[in-house]
């Protein structure tokens, strides 16, 4: 009756622990992309795309389907689509669940996102892996960086405390093809890569992940307080409105097969 118009221009997605072993995780994210995309439209009569922001559960289920699946589905459909990055850094309740404050700073991450590709119309992309590379013993993840430089996060402990073999990966995981853990002996950054190093050649076929095992012993400490966690993050002097606190980009969690 005014004159003006009205659109939807974003869905966000806080989901996935209790779809951790679905296989069909992302293909049905994307149909409900689709649906939404479907749905809508036809009563808002827009034009747009609705994007969709999808955050990663970093709680439930060792090698997580959805957890995967909440990353990949924004490499997949770049232009729909996109991962916000996990949650491992925000505070839990219970090691699953946020804390009000944990849900606040997330909602200022949305937020920033949502600026970033619906209003300045750019590719954002979460602090990802784009390749990976092996030479003998070394492995070399290639990161998407949305502000540089890498750096490791320092208020968190380290990961994999019990995990005698991941210990010095700051939550980077390497396997053979197997299956059996490989011990790492060092992880450096280097440039806008990360490279770790083995105590011995975990041949073709090795598997190399980051944050995707848990440790069972996690919701007895205090920060961040979930399951799967790492210390990777980026540069982003991002403060959120409400909270006040600078929000980096922190390193998904993913696993991918070795070259």
């Amino acid at each position: 009756a005014a004159g003006k118009t009205y659109g939807v221009a974003a869905i966000i997605v806080t989901h996935g622990e209790s779809d951790a072993r679905n296989a069909k995780y992302e293909d049905e994210l994307r149909q409900l992309w689709q649906d939404y995309n479907t749905d809508l439209p036809a009563i808002t009569a827009q034009k747009e795309k609705i994007q969709m922001i999808v955050s990663q559960q970093n709680s439930c289920a060792d090698h997580s389907a959805s957890a995967l699946a909440q990353w990949k589905v924004g490499v997949d459909h770049p232009a729909d689509i996109v991962c916000s990055g996990p949650k491992y850094q925000y505070p839990t309740t219970e090691g699953v669940h946020l804390t009000a404050e944990g849900y606040r700073q997330l909602g200022e991450k949305y937020g920033q996102v949502y600026f970033q590709r619906v209003i300045l119309g750019k590719n954002w992309q979460p602090l990802e892996p784009t390749k990976v590379e092996r030479q003998g013993p070394v492995i070399t993840v290639h990161y998407h960086i949305p502000v540089p430089p890498l750096v490791w996060e320092t208020r968190f402990e380290a990961p994999h405390p019990s995990i005698e073999e991941w210990k010095q990966g700051n939550g980077f995981e390497v396997s053979t093809s197997s299956g059996t853990r490989v011990a790492i002996a060092s992880v450096a950054i280097s440039g806008s890569a990360l490279v770790i190093t083995c105590a011995s050649d975990p041949g073709p076929g090795a598997r190399v992940g980051y944050a995707m095992v848990g440790e069972k012993n996690r919701m007895a400490t205090p920060f961040p307080g979930t399951f799967r966690w790492g210390l990777l993050r980026d540069s982003d002097p991002f403060k959120g409105a409400g909270t006040g606190m600078v929000q980096p980009n922190y390193g998904v969690a993913f696993e991918v097969s070795v070259p």
